[in-house]
């Protein structure tokens, strides 16, 4: 006996496809007449700035100054911490010793 299986319920496909077939035959909605003949005629609104609407003012140049001081501070702390690291011996001589044992060099 050969049993098909198939991805997906057949039964689901015999249900839906007259319900598409069905709703592609329907007449589409009158929207022209939902719209008001007054805004129609009404002129286009004005174009105005994204950060008018948003309520934001210019950008303050000594925001932009803090912002660099703070950046540059935070590099410079990094850098120290950085040049630390390399100079203390995190891994000891025995452990060093078998991590390079460990590694293969061709």
């Amino acid at each position: 006996m050969d049993v098909r299986v198939f991805p997906f319920p057949i039964h689901a496909v015999l249900v839906a496809l007259p319900l598409v077939l069905l709703a592609g035959c329907t007449d589409p909605p009158d929207l022209d007449s939902s719209v008001d003949p007054a805004l129609e005629a009404a002129d286009y609104p004005a174009l105005v700035p994204v950060d008018q609407l948003l309520g934001q003012s210019a950008p303050d140049p000594d925001a932009d100054t803090q912002t660099a001081d703070r950046l540059n501070a935070r590099a410079a702390g990094l850098q120290s911490r950085a040049r630390q690291l390399q100079r203390s011996d995190a891994i000891d001589a025995d452990t060093r010793r078998r991590l390079n044992s460990d590694i293969e060099t061709d």
